[in-house]
């Protein structure tokens, strides 16, 4: 599988003229190497050839971590030596190079002092390769994510009897973390978002020590990993009986959930879809309270390509996975967010998310 992909990767990179890629822990890291890493204060970083040769640069500690299975050779350093003698080693196994690409969006200033050492005449951004590569998902990424929403759904449904009158929105979000680690989560790709009554009109409104009052909306948006494949649900339910604007706002959000999701197809652009949830709520009256896009692409990271916004003319081909999410945020009332995970097949859609989206009144 990781092979396959290196191969792809030296695909494009051949038709760009480059002779190496570096890469950085994360999720770029993973998807070719298979090794899951996170950037730490000791240099790590992997190079893949456009001989399809792979190297990895990281300190001792971290060797046992290294799959060399499917190709691959491991230069390292103990903390006592530092990485500047094995950086040499590794120079001169790779010799001199002409172009180097690297990761702009995730490479920081002590990953670049160190390449600086290497061999080479230009550097470019080889992150657009990659992340065209990556926006197909296969069958094993579909299956985990698959998994990834079975444990969001099931933690869902396990902590609604425990949104009462009195509890904090940091305490449903720890038993909501804590249920998603207990069904195999390895951790939150994201501070969870428990937002309640007011609160609910900030989009990003991470858990506070606020307390739920009878008669409102809570917003529940968090995400779970497994084997490094994300996850990302909101619900928005009800305390009790709510008032008439926030019962319309909550179907307003739902239709246009619905109508977009209903349009997914290939060849729809990412900017049609978002149009079609974000027409629903305009004609509503309601246009200037949905601040953000429609939706973000989903996989390996919580935020990737493709993205569901204005102006983006991306053409959606199957494989492709993504968030519908639209929303309504109105100051000093509330809000309201409904969010699934999509996978654009060859002839339409599947909606990875099974939980209900009619209003639930705990």
């Amino acid at each position: 599988m990781f092979q396959q992909r290196r191969e792809h990767l030296v695909s494009h990179m051949k038709q760009q003229q480059i002779d190496g890629a570096i890469l950085v822990p994360g999720a770029n890291m993973y998807y070719f190497t298979g090794l899951q890493l996170k950037q730490s204060e000791r240099l790590t970083f992997a190079i893949i050839t456009a001989n399809n040769q792979l190297y990895f640069l990281v300190p001792q500690v971290e060797v046992n971590k290294v799959d060399t299975s499917n190709g691959g050779t491991i230069f390292y350093y103990s903390d006592e030596e530092g990485p500047t003698q094995t950086l040499e080693q590794l120079t001169r196994e790779l010799g001199k190079l002409q172009t180097i690409g690297v990761e702009y969006d995730s490479m920081r200033v002590k990953e670049q002092r160190a390449i600086e050492k290497l061999t080479y005449q230009s550097i470019c951004d080889i992150g657009a390769s990659i992340r065209e590569l990556r926006m197909a998902k296969d069958p094993h990424e579909i299956q985990l994510m698959r998994q990834a929403v079975k444990i969001v759904e099931e933690s869902l449904e396990a902590i609604l009897p425990t949104i009462q009158v009195g509890v904090s929105e940091m305490d449903v979000a720890a038993q909501l973390e804590y249920e998603m680690r207990r069904r195999g989560s390895e951790g939150t790709p994201f501070g969870t978002i428990v937002a309640s009554g007011y609160r609910g009109a900030l989009p990003h409104g991470r858990a506070s020590t606020k307390k739920i009052e009878q008669g409102e909306l809570i917003v529940l948006d968090f995400g779970s990993i497994y084997q490094g494949y994300v996850a990302d649900i909101t619900r928005t339910v009800a305390l009790g009986d709510i008032s008439p604007t926030l019962k319309n706002m909550y179907q307003l959000v739902k239709q246009a959930n619905e109508a977009a999701i209903a349009a997914i197809k290939p060849g729809m652009t990412a900017h049609h879809i978002d149009m079609i949830a974000r027409d629903v709520i305009n004609n509503a009256g309601y246009g200037q309270y949905f601040t953000h896009r429609l939706g973000h692409g989903i996989g390996l990271s919580a935020h990737e390509e493709p993205y569901l916004m204005q102006q983006n003319e991306l053409v959606l081909t199957a494989g492709m996975t993504f968030t519908v999410e639209p929303g309504i945020y109105v100051k000093d009332i509330g809000g309201v967010r409904i969010e699934d995970n999509l996978l654009v097949t060859e002839d339409g859609y599947e909606n990875l998310m099974t939980y209900s989206k009619e209003l639930i009144i705990l």
